[in-house]
């Protein structure tokens, strides 16, 4: 017996992300995951707060010299979020 109507998961998991706009979301946490991922466990420990709106990742880090090094590597850590990603994201990383 055929089943009419029948709609594949992955596609009925889209839908319903749209459906309730959680894709900022999903995205917000997938930028979170890559820029610990970016860094490695070392600044991912000392970054005490991350936030991401309209393409700026703002990353608050607990040491100076660990903030400069950052600084000095963020187009490189921009590139390598994007990369995770899949997609360009990312445009600016802002370090406090």
């Amino acid at each position: 017996m055929k089943r009419e109507n029948s709609v594949r998961i992955d596609e009925l998991l889209t839908l319903f992300i749209k459906e309730y706009g959680l894709e900022d979301g999903l995205v917000r946490t997938r930028v979170f995951h890559a820029w610990d991922e970016s860094v490695g466990p070392r600044y991912s420990k000392i970054t005490v707060s991350k936030f991401f709106r309209e393409g700026v990742l703002y990353c608050t880090i607990n040491s100076s010299v660990a903030k400069n090094y950052l600084f000095m590597h963020r187009v490189k850590i921009i590139g390598e979020i994007n990369r995770i990603m899949g997609s360009q994201v990312v445009k600016d990383l802002v370090l406090r």
